[in-house]
């Protein structure tokens, strides 16, 4: 639980979100060109007055092109961008119709499908989201569900 002083610097974030999902114990994640290479979970920000879990399902959908079920929430992150301050809020996402496919080219001209190596790989060189680098604990106590007879 955030600190009374973080929740407040929270408040003030502006806010995202975004969807972990995973298939065969690899995480889908995004290459962002926008601002330079960013690898992240797809996602993006929160319109006013919608809703948390409503956002993530329609930036995935824009994203990539596929409906997702959101099956639980598995953090609030905050993190730094080209675009600013903000808060994620992380949810576990499944693929509930369609196959993945790019839908932004110029912003998003490929994705990947990652292992906890690959995205601690990908943390130390630099491409992978903050956010995703303070996630990465809470993501390896999902991949080990996954793989303990978890999908």
């Amino acid at each position: 639980m955030p600190s009374p002083t973080a929740r407040c610097i929270m408040k003030h974030m502006r806010e995202m979100t975004a969807g972990i999902i995973i298939k065969d114990k690899r995480v889908l994640l995004v290459h962002n060109m926008k601002h330079g290479l960013r690898v992240e979970p797809p996602g993006g920000k929160k319109e006013p007055g919608e809703g948390w879990e409503e956002s993530v399902i329609r930036e995935i959908k824009e994203e990539l092109g596929v409906t997702v079920a959101v099956k639980g929430t598995i953090g609030e992150y905050a993190t730094h961008s080209p675009e600013g301050e903000f808060l994620v809020r992380l949810y576990l996402c499944e693929i509930a119709s369609g196959e993945p496919r790019i839908m932004e080219p110029d912003k998003i001209p490929s994705f990947g499908w990652y292992t906890l190596e690959d995205m601690i790989k990908a943390a130390d060189n630099g491409t992978l989201v903050p956010n995703m680098g303070l996630a990465l604990e809470d993501i390896k106590h999902l991949l080990k569900k996954y793989r303990s007879g978890g999908k």
